[in-house]
């Protein structure tokens, strides 16, 4: 095989290990995978030209699954208490609530060694802080109880535990009884962490706490020291990538210590190693952080290439740097920073270097903005497939400020960096550290107004094979690879595949979704084209995470009472700015005993024009197939004062000829004035032992009922109340979807419950 076309295999490698490890993720064993690869290699052997090409694809194919199934399949430790003893390699992560977080690296459980990393969580009493020993860098010992983190439990919800996979974390372990900590020589993750953690607190010592803590973001990778508020102000704008280590921050180091080395009259191969060891000390320094490692790794392909005059063809270095990525660690695949860092580089590969040659200006200052709104475009045509993807948003003002920032970001970066290498003479650092706090706050005040602004991005739904094929043509027609002819009419099919594709498509049928939102309640009844939240929620992630990815607004939002545990989720509502027509509370919700904060969350909600309207027995939501109906409270019958269950608005959902009831926290004493035959109940109170009694029961007679709890002593007593109707909770099913439809009503859980009653 010629060198060119053997050369051309990389790129349909790197397919076919993406579609194999895609494949071996949902697979339940790797055995297709291994049974294919002998079979592969005695084609490779025995075959010649175009079937052994098939041949060498099918193997990356197979090795791909076997990768990918073992790696989203892990065999895992038993659950349950143990000793557990490992290295903290981030940074302790605190919470509001008083929990600590960190990812424990060279893990021991009972003095057994794990392959991966564990996810540790504790709480802190009233009061309580950590001795200093417990610190990034010790080794800590203890007695914790080890779990397997779970899945996605709610539809377009968040998958805990393929974010840890994505992060070399195999299991979690909650608690710290006992907790000793002690040093941990010879630990490269240890020493790794324990460094960060130093030059984050000398940053922080000489530019500021704010100031600091951003510098230790976009030098160390860590991001949180970043309020969350803030980094969603930098997503809005198209502009994250400045608070993450990728690279443009890898690049310019390559770019700093290229211009020193070649100062040195060293070879170029010694300045090749000396490189290759600076950047790899870097990558530990930051954690092994994926970006940083990809990124080093093009740079190091691209300087190899030159060394040994070779010829460099930007997408066939994109691909083996993505194929020895997923070969080491095949759960990137599904990583959102991993997907956004190749489009980028993918973008600047293929789209920049035919913008260049559109137009080359003579003087250089205009020579190099052209440059920079040349990268600006290619990098954002790049990212636009996985944007769309995750954040169903379109930052409007991401290709202005992505060029205003690179031209920033250089001087802003170069002075963090002096101030990082002059750290060990403190006035010369507090000297450079002052000018780049002043530049960072600029950019941070700058990057605060503008993302409070309305209208600056544009609502989409969740981008799907029609997006991906419209980004692949838009990426084409805008390379040197595409043909002289058709370029426009390619850019405009482009363009509308993309548009029609994130566009919502018009709903036709009915759904009521029952989330799974632990000791909280939150659902939606989505009837055709009306959306209705009966509930939001504790935090309101699940709720506002749904309606977000369906580019889906409320027409409205039942609160059954005024109790965190359902109205606090208003406030996720708010964040992600789903528009919410009109809020019904129970009459006399005000006038019962509630939180002040709720009270101050509904005046921030009406300020966003939503209307408030006040409803109880008798009165009710159209529906277009259907309506709800209020069962209770009755007007009249409301005795201000008293708890908010008491009068908790009981609603009766009559749709496609299907009957819901639905309770709230319907008080048991009150709880015959609604009772009413349907086909669905969903139980009362989370199942408490004071409602959802056997006469309400009997007198309901439903067909199924659905428990909103995260207890399994609940689950126990209510399913002995229930005798032989059939009980689903979300603590063992996950979210529960109803599709309703004239026949009838079919029952999807997000969760396998196997025969021990369990979810998987």
């Amino acid at each position: 095989m010629k060198p060119r076309a053997l050369a051309w295999l990389v790129p349909a490698s790197a397919a076919a290990l993406t579609a194999g490890i895609a494949l071996g993720r949902g697979a339940e064993a790797a055995l297709p995978g291994i049974f294919a690869l002998p079979l592969a290699l005695a084609a490779l052997a025995l075959l010649r030209g175009k079937p052994r090409r098939a041949a060498a694809m099918i193997m990356v194919l197979a090795l791909g699954f076997v990768l990918g199934q073992r790696a989203y399949h892990p065999a895992l430790p038993a659950e349950g208490d143990c000793c557990v003893s490992g290295v903290i390699g981030t940074e302790l992560r605190y919470r509001a609530d008083g929990q600590v977080r960190a990812v424990l690296r060279e893990v021991t459980l009972d003095g057994e060694p794990l392959s991966g990393g564990a996810y540790w969580s504790f709480y802190l009493r009233d009061g309580e802080e950590l001795p200093p020993e417990i610190a990034p860098g010790r080794r800590v010992t203890m007695t914790a109880r080890v779990y397997h983190p779970q899945g996605a439990t709610n539809p377009e919800g968040y998958d805990f535990r393929e974010a840890l996979l994505q992060q070399r974390v195999l299991v979690g372990v909650y608690g710290r009884d006992g907790l000793t900590a002690q040093d941990a020589p010879g630990s490269l993750p240890g020493m790794a962490a324990a460094v960060r953690s130093s030059l984050t607190a000398q940053l922080k010592a000489v530019m500021g706490e704010e100031a600091g803590g951003y510098a230790a973001a976009m030098l160390l990778g860590s991001r949180e020291q970043v309020p969350e508020e803030d980094r969603e102000a930098f997503a809005r704008l198209g502009i994250a990538h400045l608070l993450t280590v990728s690279g443009l921050h890898v690049g310019l180091i390559f770019a700093a210590v290229a211009a020193l080395l070649r100062r040195t009259g060293l070879s170029r191969r010694w300045r090749f190693v000396l490189t290759a060891v600076l950047l790899g000390l870097y990558c530990l320094i930051t954690g092994l952080n994926p970006p940083v490692i990809r990124a080093a790794l093009l740079m190091l392909l691209w300087e190899y290439g030159a060394l040994r005059r070779r010829p460099r063809i930007a997408l066939h270095l994109l691909c083996a740097a993505w194929m020895g990525m997923l070969a080491l660690s095949p759960t990137l695949l599904t990583s959102m920073s991993f997907q956004l860092t190749f489009g980028a580089m993918l973008g600047l590969g293929m789209v920049t270097p035919w913008l260049q040659e559109l137009w080359q200006p003579a003087h250089g200052a205009t020579a190099k903005l052209w440059s920079g709104c040349c990268a600006a475009v290619g990098a954002q045509a790049g990212i636009l497939l996985p944007e769309l993807y995750w954040f169903q948003e379109l930052p409007l003002l991401g290709l202005l400020l992505n060029v205003a920032v690179m031209l920033l970001a250089g001087a802003m970066m170069s002075l963090c960096w002096l101030t990082l290498l002059l750290l060990p003479l403190p006035p010369l650092a507090s000297l450079a550290g002052s000018g780049a706090a002043m530049l960072l706050r600029v950019l941070v005040s700058g990057v605060r107004v503008l993302g409070s602004l309305q209208g600056i991005t544009l609502w989409t739904a969740r981008a799907g094979l029609l997006t991906a094929l419209g980004c692949a043509v838009l990426l084409l027609a805008l390379s040197r690879c595409w043909p002289g002819r058709g370029r426009l009419p390619a850019v405009l099919a482009g363009l509308a595949a993309i548009a029609l594709s994130v566009s919502p498509a018009p709903h036709t049928t009915t759904e009521y979704i029952q989330f799974s939102v632990g000791e909280a309640d939150a659902a939606l009844l989505w009837d055709k084209g009306a959306a209705v939240a009966i509930d939001a929620g504790e935090d309101g992630g699940a709720l506002a995470d749904y309606l977000h990815a369906k580019r889906l607004g409320l027409d409205a939002l039942v609160l059954t009472h005024l109790h965190w545990d359902h109205a606090g989720g208003i406030s996720a509502l708010m964040e992600q700015r789903i528009p919410v027509k009109v809020c019904y509370l129970p009459y006399g919700a005000t006038d019962a005993v509630v939180d002040e904060k709720l009270l101050e969350l509904l005046a921030q909600l009406a300020h966003t024009g939503t209307t408030f309207v006040q409803m109880g027995r008798g009165d009710e939501i159209s529906l277009p197939c259907g309506s709800l109906m209020a069962l209770w409270p009755e007007e009249g019958k409301i005795r201000p004062g008293q708890n908010a269950n008491m009068y908790c608005l009981t609603l009766l959902a009559r749709v496609r000829g299907s009957t819901l009831l639905l309770t709230g926290d319907l008080d048991g004493r009150y709880e015959l004035y609604a009772a009413c035959p349907a086909d669905v109940l969903k139980a009362a109170h989370h199942g408490s032992a004071g409602s959802t009694s056997e006469a309400f029961l009997a007198a309901v007679s439903p067909e199924l009922v659905l428990l909103s709890s995260g207890r399994e002593a609940r689950y126990n007593a209510l399913s002995q109340r229930c005798g032989e109707i059939p009980l689903m909770d979300t603590r063992t099913c996950g979210a529960m979807i109803l599709h309703i439809d004239d026949n009838g009503l079919t029952v999807e859980a997000m969760r396998q419950v196997g025969k021990d009653g369990h979810g998987s």
